[in-house]
C-alpha cells in the first residue's frame, strides 16, 4: 500500500502552526487582538484555536503575524 498524501494546502497549514509553535510569545492574544481590529475574540478562543488547531483562518493568519514580528525582533 501507498503511502496518504496530505493536501498542499494542509501541508502549508502545518508548516504555519509549526512556525507559531516554535516563534509566538508567551502573551500574545491581546497582540492577535489588535491584529484583528474589529473582529476581536475572546483569548480562550484564540488559544483555543493555537491548541487544538481549529481551522480560523483569520485567527491563524494573525497568530503567524504576531509569531512573525517576534522572530524579527528576536533575531535582531
Amino acid at each position: 500500500m501507498g503511502k496518504l498524501e496530505t493536501a498542499p494546502d494542509q501541508k502549508t497549514i502545518d508548516e504555519k502552526y509549526d512556525f507559531i509553535e516554535r516563534w509566538l510569545p508567551a502573551h500574545y492574544t491581546t497582540s492577535v487582538n489588535i491584529i484583528l481590529k474589529e473582529d476581536v475574540r475572546k483569548p480562550a478562543y484564540i488559544r483555543k484555536v493555537k491548541k487544538e488547531r481549529i481551522s480560523d483562518q483569520k485567527i491563524l493568519d494573525a497568530l503567524y503575524k504576531v509569531a512573525l514580528l517576534n522572530k524579527l525582533q528576536v533575531e535582531t
